[in-house]
């Protein structure tokens, strides 16, 4: 996996968290609280719109890193289908499929390298319009068993009238519309009904820029897992907030996902410690319990899997260390929530 040095250097050997139990921030959302019976899917199909509109609503293919967040974050045996969708206007010889699969359901532990290939060598807002109908009907096609669906958007539906694809295979549709193509009542309605028909949640989005958090809550209910807490820092360049969560006595493992729009900012994370009664239990050194923390990060998240947890009070500090995308301040999402 690819290692960005200016987050992992703020990672220090001094790593600990805490398992949380509250809903995610993601604003409009239908209730994301997992059922009490829950049961894991072990087969997933995203599909992701690459219209050509998503090259002004998504010119940093976040989308395509909100997948590989998922990918890295899913179980090794989990299976992950994946298609992209857009939409000819008109029909005959020579017009490209509104529809095609980027990678065909296989286990993610093995593959995951070319799943992510795969997505950056094709999602490329090159695929016309928006035909729901098409993406609907390949992911019956390409993954008939799939027992969740993640359907990205930018717009409503607009090649032709909508058929309900999404009930040929009613499986939980977890729909993520975001950017003004999809602000009209009228799409804004198709979309949560989708979500709502299948039992799945809607999630609206006013921009792409919180593509990758939400896939990562929407990875936690797929997975049965407490949706992670969020928290959502506006940082300077030097800029710093801490955090601070309680440890639950039953956490043995903790997910700590971070999340930015830019690959031209830089964040580090440091000084996380389990504390309790006025001294430390927990971290990365001599004399304290040790902590065991493996890190994956890429240009725009990190994933921190941390193991040998205590009960007691987590505390960590995020910080910008520079910001290279022109804005005075930037936006940094953190998740914590169970690990694998």
């Amino acid at each position: 996996m690819k290692r960005h040095r200016n987050l992992l250097s703020g990672v220090t050997a001094a790593l600990a968290a805490a398992a949380v139990a509250v809903p995610a921030g993601s604003a409009g959302a239908a209730s994301a609280t997992p059922a009490t019976a829950c049961t894991a899917a072990t087969n997933i199909e995203a599909i992701i719109d690459d219209s050509g509109s998503m090259s002004l609503t998504d010119p940093g293919t976040l989308r395509v890193k909100a997948m590989k967040l998922l990918i890295d974050s899913l179980s090794s045996g989990t299976t992950l289908g994946a298609l992209e969708f857009g939409g000819n206007f008109f029909e005959g010889e020579g017009q490209p499929p509104a529809s095609d699969v980027l990678f065909n359901p296989e286990a993610v532990g093995p593959n995951a390298s070319a799943m992510f290939a795969a997505m950056e060598s094709k999602i490329h807002a090159d695929n016309g319009g928006t035909d729901y109908n098409s993406a609907f009907a390949l992911s019956d096609a390409s993954n008939p068993t799939a027992q969740a669906r993640i359907f990205m958007t930018d717009g409503g539906h607009d090649v032709g009238t909508y058929n309900n694809g999404h009930l040929v295979h009613r499986v939980p549709t977890y729909v993520v519309g975001f950017s003004g193509g999809v602000a009209s009542s009228e799409d804004q309605a198709r979309l949560r009904t989708i979500a709502g028909d299948t039992g799945g949640v809607f999630y609206p989005l006013s921009d792409s820029s919180q593509l990758q958090s939400v896939v990562n809550s929407i990875g936690a209910l797929l997975t049965c897992q407490t949706p992670p807490q969020t928290f959502t820092d506006k940082l300077k360049a030097g800029a710093s907030k801490v955090h601070t969560l309680t440890v639950g006595g039953s956490t043995k493992s903790l997910q700590i996902a971070l999340t930015w729009a830019s690959p031209l900012d830089k964040f580090t994370i440091s000084g996380l410690k389990v504390t309790g009664h006025g001294r430390t239990l927990a971290r990365a050194a001599r004399h304290i319990k040790k902590l065991t923390v493996k890190t994956t990060a890429s240009e725009t998240f990190a994933i921190l899997q941390v193991t040998g947890l205590v009960k007691g009070k987590l505390s960590f500090k995020v910080k910008a260390t520079s910001i290279g995308s022109g804005s005075p301040q930037v936006t940094l999402t953190t998740q914590v929530g169970k690990g694998h």
